[in-house]
Formats: structure tokens, sequence, C-alpha cells
């Protein structure tokens, strides 16, 4: 099974509803500074909208870094997170599956096999604990069996699992649990700021990540789900420590003016401080 030619088809069937016309497109704002990423108006969070288009992914985020000129490739600043993805409480569990999402992306062309392997497993408990359904634990066994059988380029890899993450994931219910999404794409979009963050300023251009970071519709998103439920479900010390984050992030997101030295710095200090407690 080839999850880019059916499983997106199958859903764009869904979403068409047959014979009934599709709904006129919603026209994002315009964003000067990182065109890949169109800014939603507050009318439009919440809508759905969001789920498709809001949040970069890593793969967008590596060639944000090339497109500003730094050579720094993000997977060689990827740590090993020992991240057990089966977690009690289910925004922990979230979280955690998607900086193990975003690490894999980053690493797929060029990790051993067996760490693809463990990448993928890990990724496939996540979505077994958060009620995926079985579709999408198909879909990773069919990934899993291509990789030990060498039939997958890592650049066909690469296309599918970046797929998966921005179509097919967010499209889930995970079982009526509406903030699942959000808070996987939380962990993924946490884990690219701090190496994205880490990477300009190796180089010494702060200004660089100005087109992924100053994002504050993205902000937003996330803490919409981590104040309105997160105090009764997530431990207080990761949901007070990803509600401090998150608004530190904002403000930083919210400079009328370039980066600084000195938001880079805060930025990875405070994407390391939520990642240390996962």
């Amino acid at each position: 099974m080839r999850f880019a030619p059916l499983m997106l088809a199958a859903w764009m069937v869904a979403c068409s509803g047959g014979a009934e016309p599709a709904p006129a497109p919603v026209e994002p704002a315009p964003v000067p500074e990182h065109p890949d990423t169109p800014a939603l108006t507050t009318d439009q969070l919440g809508t759905g909208v969001e789920q498709v288009t809001l949040v970069p992914s890593p793969v967008e985020t590596q060639k944000a870094l090339e497109r500003a000129g730094i050579e720094t490739q993000l997977s060689a600043l990827v740590e090993d997170h020992s991240l057990d993805v089966r977690n009690e409480n289910p925004d922990n569990a979230a979280v955690r599956t998607g900086v193990v999402i975003a690490d894999m992306l980053l690493t797929v062309k060029t990790s051993e096999k067996e760490a693809l392997l463990g990448h993928l497993a890990s990724v496939q408990i996540g979505m077994e604990q958060l009620d995926g359904g079985a579709d999408i634990l198909r879909t990773i066994d069919d990934l899993e069996d291509r990789v030990r059988g060498d039939a997958v380029t890592r650049d066909e890899l690469l296309k599918e699992l970046d797929e998966l993450s921005g179509a097919l994931i967010p499209e889930l219910e995970f079982n009526g649990q509406d903030r699942v999404v959000p808070l996987i794409q939380a962990g993924s979009w946490l884990e690219g700021a701090n190496l994205l963050a880490k990477a300009v300023k190796a180089a010494g251009k702060p200004d660089a990540a100005d087109g992924l970071l100053k994002q504050p519709a993205v902000v937003d998103y996330f803490l919409k789900y981590v104040k309105s439920e997160g105090q009764a479900r997530a431990p207080e010390a990761v949901t007070e420590k990803l509600e401090v984050s998150l608004t530190t992030l904002k403000g930083i997101a919210e400079k009328p003016t370039s980066l600084t030295a000195e938001d880079i710095d805060l930025v990875i200090k405070t994407t390391d401080d939520v990642l240390a407690l996962l």
C-alpha cells in the first residue's frame, strides 16, 4: 500500500461529499517574510483551516535555513531524546509523539535503517495509544515493511512521511479528542524551533529564523488548547511549563523587528526547558 496516492485520494473523495460542490477556499492573509506558511486571521483559527497549512513542518524548516544561506543540516543537531510515547496522559503522549515525528523527518535521509525503524515503531505506538485508528497503523506497517526490504528510497520515504505528517495525521479523529492533533503538532514545532534556533545561532544569523519563528498565529493555535483543557489533563509541571514557554515564544513572534541573538538564546532556553520535561 502506498500512502501518497491511495490515502490522499481517499481523503479527497471523503471530503468532497460525492456530488456536493466543494466549498470555496478560504484565502489566508499574505505573509511577506515567509510565503510557505500563510498567516491566519482570528476568525479562521478553530475552523479547521489551521490543520492544513498553519504549522510549518520540519522539512519546511530545513528549506527555510537553506534559503537563508545556512548550510547546517538540522539532522546533525537532533539528539537522542529516548522518549517513551507510552504515557498514561494523552497530552504528554501526543507532544512526545510529535517530537519523534520531527526527529524522524529530519533524519530520514541520513539515519541507519535500525534507527529509522525505531522512529517508525515509536510513532506507531503513539498512534495506537492515542486511538489514531487502524488505517494509520496499517500505513506505518507498510512503511516499515518497505524500509526493511529496501523497497523505498530515502527521498521517496521523506516525501511520504512528510505527507503523512502534514495531511493524514491532522485528519485523524483520535477517538473524538480534538486536542490530540494540535499537541502532536506542538511537539514537532517545538523540536523544529529548538533546532532551527541552534542552527542560526551557530551561523551567527539570528534574523534567518524570522520567517518560521515570527508566526504568532501558530503559537496562539497551540495556546488555545493548552489553556482550555490542559490544566485538567496534563501533568501540572508539563502544562505550566508549556504555557509559560508558548507565551514567551508568542512575545518573540510578535516583535516588529528582526530577531536578535538574545531572542534566539531565549528560544533555545524556552524550548529546551519544555523538551527536558517530556
